[in-house]
């Protein structure tokens, strides 16, 4: 008996987990952990149960020596004639459990869980088995809870920790699944997973500062697992990190040359960078994996374009014209290329041409009126939209588009009165009300505008899009900041991720002085608004006033760039960075 406990000893210590890690650290997975989830539970502890004859103890050994070996079979045949001489040892009932999900029935796995379970209710062990039992037999809204328990009860044990994260990613937990990747880099800060994962959390929150830092961690440890270049660069990006971002981008498409997506990423990060030559090859290597893709011959164009490319530029328009001919999106795009790159009135004809080749279609009138605003010729759009209203005197849509082309046109006050006969013909709309204050306040009527956002409230007291304006405009122009916040906050209840209603939140802290606090609203909202130009100033003047300029500098950069209306003034405020 003595010799028997002495090799008891022995087995426990090797199957203990601490005693492998102490002589190697642990490394992260390279690809995410299958679906279907085995644990691998430590040994029996000689201190939680105690055999109650020899013959169990026996058996229990003969087992124990079986499963190292890697005979699990004959190694649980074992284990239940043990069980025989102790039905209610949790150990035994945790091996078996553990050996059935091992060899693939989690039916059986669970039904030996619930039995240690119930001897022991608190066995992190068991409630591990369990969710991971739940999971793998379709019974993944159960999974988690038990899994939960067994974090709470022994936060230590990585792979309980890593199981839980798997799951609450499958189950769309994301609270869940970053609680369960945080605890792991405490119990083994080397883990370059629970890093990775942990970045990808706060990159999709938009905290893109401690995602940098928890990847660069986990590049540290894990510099080969799949995505952590494509992560990093994205983050990067959203950092302003422009020449850093290509470069990451750029390795990444070494190894997944297919990934049309990340190219794509490139090419616009190119165009960013001034690089047009190297932003016009990769364009050119994506249409490639995508002959027909709008977007792609869309960029193709207006490269080609920059780089006097004309020929090239034509092909590219002319198939993009050809795809699809009875859909005017396309036509919309062959314009917005064209008068971004001179050829305004070329492009206005086009839309002309589209409208004759299409007569009654509902988006006709409109892409020819916005194709003369944007050839800047906006006495053309003008006269188009006069037309239309002429030709439809009753209709909402046409009203609505006069009032757009006169308000492009800088004519506010004639573009009021088109409002206010649309106010008119929708009296119970409070959306209108809004429109026709942003028409007074880009003409200079501040009070005008504040009294359409207050009419709207009054229609509609709840409502986020007029919430969201009123605050916007009183903090735009410095007035009633302490009701604007509260305006901007009603409607962040209401909906918390949306982009502008972030945008206007960071602006009016910021007109309050609270710049440090002004600054992770816009953050998000950079992510939310695909990087909104005018977010993008606002974000640039919070980074000034924290002395950040570099990042000011690159926010500035990036907005001027697609902020044709205010490109002056922030690049008045980029020289001023100098």
């Amino acid at each position: 008996m003595r010799r028997l406990l002495a090799v008891l000893t022995v087995i426990v210590a090797l199957g203990t987990p601490g005693a492998a890690s102490a002589a190697k650290p642990k490394r992260a997975p390279v690809a995410p952990a299958p679906k279907v989830v085995v644990p691998v539970v430590p040994a029996a502890d000689s201190t939680r149960g105690r055999f109650v004859s020899e013959e169990g103890l026996r058996r229990y050994l003969s087992a124990r020596l079986l499963e190292q070996g890697g005979q699990l079979t004959e190694a649980l045949g074992e284990y239940y004639r043990a069980l025989a001489f102790d039905p209610r040892s949790a150990d035994l009932l945790v091996r078996i459990s553990q050996l059935c999900a091992q060899l693939g029935d989690p039916s059986r796995s669970l039904e030996f869980a619930d039995r240690a379970l119930a001897q022991d209710p608190n066995d992190w062990r068991a409630l591990w088995l369990q969710g991971a039992a739940y999971f793998s037999t379709g019974r993944s809204a159960e999974a988690l809870g038990p899994l939960e328990r067994a974090c709470d009860i022994d936060s230590t044990q990585a792979e309980v920790l890593r199981t839980t994260a798997r799951v609450a990613e499958t189950l769309r937990k994301p609270e869940v699944a970053e609680r369960a990747w945080r605890r792991l880099s405490y119990v083994d800060p080397e883990d370059g997973e629970a890093w990775f994962q942990i970045a990808a959390v706060l990159g999709r929150r938009g905290e893109f500062a401690p995602a940098e830092q928890a990847l660069e961690r986990a590049m540290d440890l894990n510099p080969t697992r799949p995505g952590m270049l494509f992560l990093l660069g994205w983050v990067k990006e959203n950092l302003g990190k422009t020449n850093e971002a290509i470069e990451l981008y750029q390795h990444h498409l070494e190894v997944h040359r297919d990934d049309v997506g990340t190219r794509r990423r490139l090419v616009g990060l190119l165009m960013r960078a001034d690089r047009v030559r190297d932003a016009y090859d990769e364009a050119r290597r994506a249409q490639l994996a995508e002959p027909d893709d709008p977007e792609g011959l869309q960029v193709i164009a207006d490269l080609a374009m920059r780089l006097k490319r004309t020929s090239d530029a034509d092909a590219a328009i002319a198939r993009l014209r050809a795809l699809n001919p009875g859909d005017p999106e396309n036509t919309a795009r062959v314009v917005v290329v064209m008068a971004r790159n001179g050829r305004g009135r070329e492009a206005a004809r086009i839309a002309d041409e589209w409208v004759r080749q299409h007569p009654g279609h509902p988006a006709g009138l409109v892409l020819a009126v916005r194709a003369w605003s944007a050839a800047g010729l906006p006495d053309s759009a003008v006269a188009r939209a006069r037309a239309t209203v002429a030709a439809m005197p009753d209709s909402v849509e046409s009203r609505r588009l006069l009032a757009r082309a006169l308000q492009d046109a800088g004519r506010y006050a004639d573009a009021e009165q088109e409002w206010l006969v649309v106010r008119k013909l929708l009296p119970n709309e409070p959306g209108v009300l809004l429109d026709l204050g942003g028409c007074r306040e880009r003409g200079g009527n501040i009070d005008g505008a504040v009294a359409a956002g207050r009419e709207a409230l009054k229609m509609a007291p709840e409502w986020g899009p007029a919430l969201n304006f009123l605050g916007y405009v009183l903090a735009d122009h410095n007035r009633d900041l302490g009701e604007a916040r509260k305006l901007i906050e009603r409607a962040l209840k209401r909906d918390p991720d949306n982009g502008a209603y972030l945008d206007s939140y960071g602006w009016v802290l910021y007109r309050l002085g609270h710049h440090a606090e002004a600054r992770e609203p816009l953050e998000r909202a950079i992510q939310l608004t695909n990087g909104d130009p005018v977010v993008r100033e606002h974000l640039g003047d919070v980074y000034h006033a924290l002395q950040l300029n570099e990042l000011a500098r690159e926010q500035y950069k990036l907005g001027a760039e697609v902020n044709g209306e205010n490109a002056r003034r922030v690049n008045d405020k980029l020289r001023a960075l100098r």
